[in-house]
């Protein structure tokens, strides 16, 4: 949305008055004289939050375990009456929780998915669904396969990005701590890649790592 991109936020694991907070935190990084951003503080509270509020940014109401098709008809008056072209909904084992058990787990999470993918299609609109691993060997990166459930949600996506977080050991007895967000699949362009990260705790975001050598060895 800081890029005037219209989009619509359905938090069902994080209320969205705390959600809002921390973006506010995020947000503050543009502003300020000269670019460096603001902490946020009582004094600069205003300003951060008028920018704000300008942003192109809605959130649902939805919380915890929700219908589907709710979820959808909500997404649908979104794109009707803000014009958004990004939904992100975050995440998938919230939003399903306690609907079914065993393999109808899995069932209820290919439904969701083929319909959201459905709706993506004929609105035209960019649809971000996160979903959370399963439960990985330690120490090894996570793959297409790491995602949880069946193998629908990866096959109905267009590009599969996993936010890796690995410790490696040195030659010299320590280890490297390594945090990168992977293209695992790119439909239509192909090409895949990784970026590095880094974590800025002054506006409690992570951003691009370009100076390989600032990469933290313990």
């Amino acid at each position: 949305c800081e890029q005037d991109v219209p989009t619509l936020w359905a938090s069902f694991e994080i209320l969205n008055a705390r959600l809002a907070q921390k973006m506010l935190t995020q947000h503050a990084r543009t502003l300020g004289p000269g670019g460096e951003g603001l902490p946020l503080t009582v004094e600069s509270f205003e300003e951060i939050a008028d920018s704000f509020e300008n942003l192109p940014l809605h959130f649902m109401r939805f919380h915890g375990s929700s219908d589907v098709d709710e979820v959808i008809d909500a997404m649908d008056y979104a794109c009707y009456a803000h014009d958004v072209e990004h939904v992100i909904l975050d995440n998938l084992q919230f939003m399903l929780s306690g609907q079914g058990r065993g393999y109808d787990r899995f069932d209820a999470q290919d439904r969701a998915i083929e319909k959201f993918r459905k709706f993506a299609t004929s609105k035209n609109v960019h649809v971000t669904l996160v979903i959370h691993p399963r439960k990985e060997t330690d120490g090894e990166p996570l793959g297409i396969t790491s995602v949880f459930g069946g193998a629908k949600a990866t096959q109905e996506a267009d590009n599969v990005l996993v936010l890796q977080h690995l410790v490696k050991p040195t030659q010299d007895g320590g280890s490297i701590d390594l945090k990168y967000l992977e293209v695992k699949k790119n439909r239509y362009d192909g090409e895949l890649g990784r970026v590095y990260l880094k974590f800025l705790p002054r506006h409690a975001l992570f951003m691009e790592e370009k100076n390989l050598g600032n990469i933290r060895v313990q």
